[in-house]
């Protein structure tokens, strides 16, 4: 009797145990992964083919290459359309089937062979059940994959592969080899070009594969020479970002006035006035107008994919001050703006406030004065500003800049200054290196004393380290006393150098010949 109620315990036990995970199974609802999958888009660039150009331009092929490939490495993603999406949704799904569809076969096939293996009849059930089982959560994957399709990412990061990001271009693949050029690099899609001469000037045509259509989705083509080189790069490699990001181009025009000021795009001069419309890749524009008597204009623009920008922009004039350059005492005397000449004073002048003019007058007799004007104010010079009720006749009041006025500096004088100044600074060092130089060859002729009257009977070390402080004291000594005989000499030097240079230019005393008595 016991024996039976051990056998139904044990029997009954995993059977209720197993009962709250059997219904928390059935009960259950499987949730699905919506993480995107393919989420990186990435580009080769193959080495154009620049065969057809002439030596001496083959180089350009290059310098094409890679300047769309370092305007390429800017775009950041791209952007996939319907039937990009939908193809790499059906290949993700068709993978994650054919694994899950093998997986279901191979394990039918295991099944099939149960019987062959000649197990006994309770270890074949005890295998037949555990394979079945397993069919029927294969079973269930493949009917979970056919029912749920993979969530493809619609705005992958944009990249070039690794060997254009190490500066290496791969050969482009030859025509039917395409596909499998893309596999084998596992990109997902690669741009080809080629440069031919066409009448003096060069053609450039590029076109680019891609994966989910088998076959070149992009192709464009400029016609340049060798002056307007960035010009053309800035055109195809606009349109070709456009392409690549799946955004549509920009536009920008810009209305500038005066009508001659020079407008500017990126750093490239591309109009005087008014712009045409002008292509642009989606992003930051930057736009600089320029006209002279007028206050620079700088703007950055960030630019919408198939956005058109018209900007008008209406330069500020320079603010100018007005005021009569006189030579108190010395009417005519020439004035000049920096080292140009432009009249004679009382000259009536305008100037811009924002920026320093240097200003200077010569007087008939070769005196001179100078300053530096800005905004009504004198900021350096010999040179002062008289405020007046009429300096230009008209009673209505002004502002007079009136110079004071010097001989010129001789290159007599400049020369004996020059000796003077060397002088005077030799003589100084002079004085600086003489106590230096005595105090550093006293300090090592101290050493040098106790070498030489050093106890006979010292330890022999002790011995050697007083003769080896007493050969750097020597040495010492004779470099301060060279230091301060070179100084000496130099002060010596530029002594007679000042006596020769200012005894040279003086005017000699000129005496009076002695008179003869005719006889």
């Amino acid at each position: 009797m016991k024996r039976n109620i051990r056998f139904f315990l044990a029997f009954l036990l995993p059977v209720f145990l197993g009962a709250p995970c059997g219904l928390f199974a059935f009960g259950s609802t499987e949730t699905t992964d919506n993480t995107p999958v393919n989420t990186d888009w990435i580009l080769c660039v193959t080495t154009f083919d620049n065969s057809s150009l002439s030596v001496a331009r083959q180089i350009t092929g290059d310098t094409v290459m890679r300047s769309l490939a370092a305007k390429l490495s800017t775009v950041d993603f791209r952007l996939r359309g319907d039937e990009e999406v939908s193809y790499y949704r059906n290949y993700a799904w068709a993978k994650s089937r054919s694994a899950a569809a093998q997986a279901l076969d191979a394990k039918r096939g295991e099944r099939d062979l149960l019987i062959y293996k000649g197990d006994p009849g309770w270890k074949y059930k005890k295998n037949l059940k555990t394979v079945d089982d397993t069919l029927v959560q294969l079973q269930a994957n493949l009917t979970t994959i056919d029912a749920n399709a993979p969530v493809v990412e619609q705005k992958p990061a944009f990249s070039l592969c690794d060997d254009n990001k190490n500066g290496t271009y791969p050969a482009p693949p030859t025509p039917g080899s395409e596909y499998r050029f893309c596999t084998d690099q596992k990109v997902d899609a690669f741009l080809a070009g080629s440069l031919s001469e066409y009448h003096g000037r060069i053609l450039l045509n590029i076109k680019m594969f891609t994966l989910y259509t088998h076959s070149y989705s992009y192709e464009d083509f400029v016609l340049f020479s060798s002056e307007d080189l960035n010009s053309a790069l800035d055109e195809i490699s606009g349109r070709l970002v456009a392409a690549v990001s799946g955004t549509q181009p920009s536009a920008l025009a810009v209305h500038a006035r005066p009508e001659d000021a020079m407008v500017m795009v990126d750093g490239d001069l591309k109009a005087q006035g008014d712009t045409e419309t002008l292509s642009h890749s989606p992003d930051t524009a930057d736009i600089a107008v320029r006209a002279d008597n007028y206050v620079p204009f700088s703007y950055s623009l960030d630019l919408n994919p198939g956005e058109l920008a018209e900007l008008y922009i209406e330069l500020t004039p320079l603010g100018y001050s007005a005021f009569r350059a006189v030579v108190p005492g010395s009417p005519g005397s020439r004035v000049f703006i920096g080292s140009l000449y432009v009249g004679q004073t009382p000259l009536d002048l305008q100037l811009p406030r924002t920026g320093s003019t240097y200003i200077s007058v010569e007087t008939p007799n070769g005196e001179i004065g100078s300053m530096v004007y800005k905004d009504n104010n004198i900021e350096k010079g010999n040179a002062q500003i008289v405020r007046n009720d009429n300096t230009d006749g008209d009673g209505k009041g002004g502002m007079e800049a009136a110079f004071i006025t010097k001989p010129p500096i001789s290159p007599e004088e400049k020369r004996v200054d020059k000796a003077r100044r060397g002088f005077y600074g030799a003589y100084g060092v002079f004085w600086f290196v003489l106590p230096a130089s005595l105090l550093t060859a006293g300090i090592a002729g101290t050493y040098i004393f106790a070498n030489n009257y050093a106890p006979p009977d010292l330890d022999l070390g002790v011995r050697q380290n007083i003769y080896n402080n007493a050969l750097t004291g020597q040495n010492v000594q004779v470099a301060a006393y060279a230091v301060m005989g070179v100084a000496l000499g130099i002060t010596f030097i530029q002594i007679f150098r000042y006596l020769y240079v200012s005894g040279g230019d003086a005017t000699p005393i000129v005496k009076a010949p002695a008179t003869r008595t005719q006889p």
